[in-house]
């Protein structure tokens, strides 16, 4: 008796320490530096980027559809723009909060990238009697996106000021909802706007769809791949009454930033990213083709859906990598401040 006794107690300590060992390990947190597709969501979760600046991209935008609208510049001549100079930026406090030091050698090269910020000319945008009408087609709502969104109304608004001119702005948000995406641009159709303004690859390709039949023009912004998603032949001719803003970010140059970061030759890149956006398979896909010409290693991770952020982030961790890179992803940049919170066991 006295030696099942003793068993049975070993046996009880031995699940106790393996149960306390599995909770330890599923709540550990992962703190790993991670590195974004876009300055905004870097600033949310990640250590340093080089990124594009979406309020600048709205502006240019602005002013394409000023061109359009006031000049009678034609979209399918038009080439596509983009930003030919994304900046480098550090994020102290995140690094502070996963416990990783960011190298002298990266501050040094912070160049310190300034917004283009434009004065809202506020009376130049009114509800009734405008001289022209704007469609606004927003995917969903994120800090990049919003961006976009104000750059180009603040820049419009000045245009259309110094040209003695008023527009009226049907600013209107999908939620993420494709089936919105076609809805709401119908609708604008039906209303026989000027210009669709549209944000974001699923909602460009809603636009472009809905306008095949008509002369409304349409101006893209946060397109990473125009040509790949349908809405243009070329980026330096469209070719369709359709014409915009690229959101390319510098991804070769982001993945060699990861090596300078952890001061690595051999470096192994978890990349994160939402399976259903193919602007994010497109950059990760460029990402991992870097990988290979840089002698890393790599693994992958595509959630569906939010909730599966905390899962990925540990089978990243779990398979040892020594970073994490986002590319610029709709979903992931709405729940970056979760991501941040996992990251660092929130």
């Amino acid at each position: 008796m006295k030696t099942k006794r003793i068993l049975s107690v070993a046996l009880a300590v031995v699940l106790m320490i393996g149960t306390l060992a599995f909770t330890s390990c599923g709540t550990s947190a992962p703190n790993l530096p991670i590195v974004c597709g876009e300055t905004g969501m870097n600033d949310l979760c990640g250590i340093a980027t080089y990124g594009v600046d979406y309020y600048n991209l709205g502006v240019k935008a602005g002013d394409m559809a000023a061109d359009i609208l006031l000049n009678g510049a034609k979209p399918a001549e038009m080439a596509v723009q983009g930003d030919p100079n994304p900046s480098l930026s550090v994020n102290e406090t995140v690094a502070e909060a996963i416990g990783f030091t960011i190298p002298e050698s990266v501050k040094a090269k912070v160049t310190g990238g300034e917004t283009q910020k434009v004065t809202r000319v506020d009376s130049a945008i009114v509800n009734d009697g405008a001289d022209y009408t704007i469609g606004i087609l927003q995917l969903v709502q994120h800090i990049a996106l919003d961006q976009s969104n104000e750059g180009f109304q603040d820049q419009l608004s000045v245009r259309m000021n110094a040209a003695g001119k008023t527009v009226n702005i049907l600013d209107k948000n999908a939620n993420g909802d494709e089936s919105n995406n076609t809805t709401i641009v119908e609708n604008f159709v039906s209303q026989k706007v000027d210009l669709i303004y549209t944000i974001a690859t699923s909602s460009s390709q809603a636009a472009v769809t809905a306008t095949a039949e008509n002369n409304i023009p349409v101006v893209f912004n946060a397109v990473t791949d125009p040509v790949d998603a349908g809405l243009v032949a070329s980026l330096d001719a469209p070719g369709k009454n359709v014409t915009g803003v690229s959101d390319m970010n510098p991804v070769e140059k982001q993945i060699e930033l990861i090596g300078e970061l952890l001061g690595k030759d051999t470096v192994k890149i978890g990349f994160l990213y939402t399976s259903a956006e193919t602007n994010s398979i497109m950059q990760v896909n460029l990402g991992k083709a870097h990988c290979e010409e840089l002698g890393y290693t790599y693994v992958e991770k595509g959630i569906v859906e939010m909730n599966d952020i905390e899962n990925a982030l540990a089978a990243l961790a779990a398979e040892d990598v020594d970073a994490i890179y986002i590319p610029t992803d709709n979903l992931l940049a709405n729940a970056c401040a979760l991501v941040h919170s996992v990251n660092i066991g929130e």
